[in-house]
């Protein structure tokens, strides 16, 4: 049976990028402060579910950033999930 959890792995810089971001932190606060370390990355347990809402809110904040720093790294962190939406459904 397949597991309803997924594990996305980020940089350290693309999940600083979430945790910099207000609305982002606000609305994945709980995931963002219960994370694991794995190697060289950042690893959040999410539930498939909210591995969309969290791409979403993620590529919404890119577009609307204040900068186009905080755009690329948003972007990033945007990409990461995404692979791993696409590795879910596979």
């Amino acid at each position: 049976m397949k597991s309803d959890r997924a594990e996305i792995e980020l940089y350290p810089y693309e999940f600083e990028a979430l945790k910099a971001n207000r609305m982002i932190s606000d609305m994945f606060g709980l995931y963002l402060k219960s994370v694991k370390r794995r190697g060289d990355f950042v690893v959040l347990d999410v539930s498939i579910h909210e591995t969309n809402d969290l791409a979403g809110w993620v590529a919404a904040e890119a577009n609307h950033a204040k900068n186009d720093e905080e755009s690329d790294l948003l972007n990033s962190a945007c990409d990461a999930i995404e692979v791993n939406i696409w590795f879910l459904k596979k």
